[in-house]
């Protein structure tokens, strides 16, 4: 192999990230619009038709994804056209199973069906925020490994999420709470996607704090 053709092959990495930080400001913006038109309800709509609304379209947008999926995964040669297309949005690790979208349309419809809508919307914006921080804080930053996660990636996502969460929320034991869950939920998500992960169980998080702490001020209240 010549002089050449090394350096062609070293630099094809660096060709490569400005493909994986389009995919991610195209997650962070597409995930976002959901949380983001259930906090504003557009258009003069009320919380309850908005939360109708999405719940429809996203659980439409998941059986298509799921669907597309299936169909791909079944079909090699469609696959591979497919994953060759897509690259700049799909991450080569999602060729032989879900990809992470399909996972998060999954999640936003459970967390959006189950849960109180300023809950939804912040356990929404955990992942849509806080997953995009963790990634950036670890490939910048990242030195110390914990698991497959690094220490500084973590802790992104935690100050991003807390960050959130007070704002949404106006209460430090629940956004701390909140965001801690989170935080470690997306460290120990090993086999489970993230992107399913991390909203439901932060959501669970952030209700059970809601309800801990409603309960003891009544009690306090005594």
């Amino acid at each position: 192999m010549t002089d050449t053709n090394l350096d062609t092959l070293e630099a094809l990495p660096l060709e490569r990230k400005p493909f994986q930080g389009f995919r991610k400001v195209f997650h962070v913006l597409a995930s976002s619009t959901f949380p983001l038109f259930y906090l504003y309800t557009p258009f003069q709509l009320t919380h309850p038709q908005t939360r109708v609304i999405l719940l429809w379209f996203s659980t439409g947008c998941f059986i298509g994804s799921l669907l597309l999926d299936l169909f791909r995964l079944a079909d090699k040669r469609f696959n591979s056209q497919f994953m060759a297309q897509f690259a700049f949005l799909i991450r080569k690790s999602e060729s032989n199973r879900l990809n992470g979208s399909t996972f998060l349309l999954l999640a936003f419809s459970i967390v959006i069906y189950f849960f109180s809508r300023p809950v939804a919307i912040t356990a929404m914006l955990f992942l849509s925020l806080g997953d995009a921080a963790a990634e950036l804080g670890g490939k910048n930053f990242g030195r110390l490994k914990i698991f497959e996660r690094s220490l500084e990636g973590s802790l992104s996502f935690f100050l991003v999420a807390f960050t959130v969460a007070f704002a949404l929320l106006s209460d430090l034991r629940v956004a701390v709470l909140g965001a801690l869950a989170g935080t470690l939920v997306e460290l120990f998500s090993f086999e489970l996607d993230d992107n399913l992960t991390v909203p439901i169980g932060s959501a669970v998080a952030i209700s059970s704090a809601l309800v801990l702490f409603h309960f003891s001020s009544q009690l306090l209240a005594f």
